[in-house]
């Protein structure tokens, strides 16, 4: 293998395996989110931002390795055409390691439609125990002295928040 394709092999690795410490902390994320839990999040909060930084530096030196490897107009397809042109040993190696890769960040996308999910899910339910308090909250309803149902804000007319 010769120095160039060993250094893309070896970018596409740590790459990965960044890709996978995301995914982590994502799904850490997850759990404190669904908890409610103040402080883990802060810490989780840096820990991504220091690791899509190291994601960003690593594609950044990929991007500058195939640029110099491949005269093809896109970075897809000088990755493609890096690759074709290999051996096929090194050929299948790379081509595993661009889907490992490209697996990796798969996952990362899912997970990360998953925590605005929930962040989304926290939002509307804080939002509507504001609604609650304020009296405004025409989906909470409550039973009258005579059985019928009405809604929170008739009943109480609000409170001050």
């Amino acid at each position: 293998m010769n120095p160039e394709t060993q250094k893309l092999s070896q970018l596409l690795t740590q790459e990965t395996l960044l890709a996978t410490k995301l995914l982590e902390l994502m799904q850490q994320e997850q759990n404190v989110l669904e908890q409610g839990l103040l402080e883990p999040l802060k810490t989780i909060t840096i820990d991504k931002a220091d690791c899509l930084d190291q994601i960003e530096a690593i594609s950044r030196k990929r991007v500058q390795l195939l640029f110099s490897l491949s005269k093809a107009p896109s970075t897809v397809e000088r990755m493609k055409d890096y690759i074709a042109n290999q051996p096929q040993p090194i050929n299948e190696s790379l081509t595993l390691a661009v889907e490992n890769l490209e697996l990796a960040l798969d996952k990362c996308r899912h997970q990360n439609s998953v925590n605005g999910m929930v962040i989304s899910m926290s939002q509307r339910n804080v939002q509507r125990n504001l609604n609650i308090l304020k009296g405004t909250d025409s989906e909470s309803m409550t039973y009258t002295q005579k059985g019928q149902t009405t809604s929170i804000g008739k009943v109480y007319g609000g409170l001050k928040v």
